[in-house]
């Protein structure tokens, strides 16, 4: 795996034929299944010669390091974060490989699941040698209604599935009927042209009929002003070989007002970890020894929430 700065840059001759690279955006909020969705493209087969670009938010890029994909065709933005504001790194980045003297067959961005994919579209759209092919938005049927409903960022995930060509739904076999239908119309009022799938072992193994909207409760969100992001705080803390599953755990659980997401490489209970937080759930799989110490990095908001979680976590050391 590289960094996109440190990939071959070359320039472009008189006679290069311009070459027009598709590129599809993975988007989703936090813990939605993006990685998971990617892996199963990967597995199913892409273009040879496909580039697959991950963007995370911490300062280790767990998502980089589950994807399926290697050599120098994974990639990872080094700084760390496609969402409030996009720095020039985007751009910088698209043009450099667009100078490659073997561009790639096509692009394949997965996105923070804190970014809005409209920006990261209009980049691309600007962006030489690129055209954007599709937008997969991934949902977590599970937590949408919650997500929805939730003041500070129901506005950002309501406008990352508003910005889909295709909705691909995770999580929503264990809803009942009733419950799934009053989700689905939900999408549909949100995004009314996407194509609707559901991810599986396939990736969107089957398209299901979008219903009509349903005439009664209409969808309720209460948005912040208008396309202004969250106050999104980061952070990257180091914990102790001795830490055991269940402390972490009901630490998380404790402080989850203030946390969206969390994930890392640790050692708990003797044993080495790849650790996932989101939507209230932990998930701890089995890993190979890595060097250095453990590292948690999360994304919450800012609040009294938060600064308790982080004095919790910083006290475990």
């Amino acid at each position: 795996m590289s960094e996109l700065g440190d990939g071959p840059v070359h320039s472009e001759t008189p006679d290069a034929v311009p070459v027009t690279i598709p590129v599809t955006l993975v988007a989703g909020y936090l813990g939605a299944g993006k990685t998971t969705w990617l892996n199963a493209l990967l597995r199913k087969g892409v273009a040879p010669g496909t580039l697959v670009l991950v963007n995370d938010f911490g300062t280790i890029n767990v998502d980089a390091e589950l994807i399926d994909y290697a050599g120098e065709r994974l990639l990872k933005l080094s700084s760390g974060c496609l969402c409030c504001s996009l720095s020039d790194e985007l751009g910088t980045q698209l043009s450099r490989i667009g100078r490659w003297p073997e561009p790639p067959a096509a692009l394949i961005i997965e996105t923070s699941g804190v970014a809005r994919p409209r920006r990261i579209a209009d980049m691309i759209r600007v962006a030489r040698r690129f055209r954007l092919d599709r937008i997969v938005t991934l949902v977590d049927l599970a937590s949408l209604a919650q997500r929805l409903g939730d003041s500070r960022v129901g506005e950002l995930v309501a406008d990352q599935i508003a910005s889909a060509d295709t909705l691909s739904l995770n999580r929503g076999d264990d809803l009942d009927p009733a419950e799934r239908e009053s989700l689905m119309h939900r999408l549909q009022s949100l995004n009314p042209a996407a194509q609707v799938a559901r991810a599986g072992a396939g990736v969107d193994s089957s398209v299901e009929r979008t219903p009509q909207p349903a005439p009664a409760r209409p969808l309720t969100l209460h948005p912040p002003a208008a396309d202004r992001d969250p106050d999104w705080q980061r952070f990257a803390i180091t914990l102790p070989p001795s830490l055991t599953r269940q402390t972490l755990e009901a630490l998380l659980v404790e402080h989850a007002d203030g946390l969206a997401r969390a994930k890392g490489f640790i050692q708990a209970d003797g044993r080495h970890y790849v650790f996932q937080w989101s939507g209230g759930r932990a998930e701890w799989t089995p890993a190979t020894p890595r060097p250095g110490a453990s590292q948690l990095v999360g994304i919450g908001l800012a609040g009294d929430s938060f600064n308790a979680l982080i004095t919790a976590l910083k006290a475990l050391a």
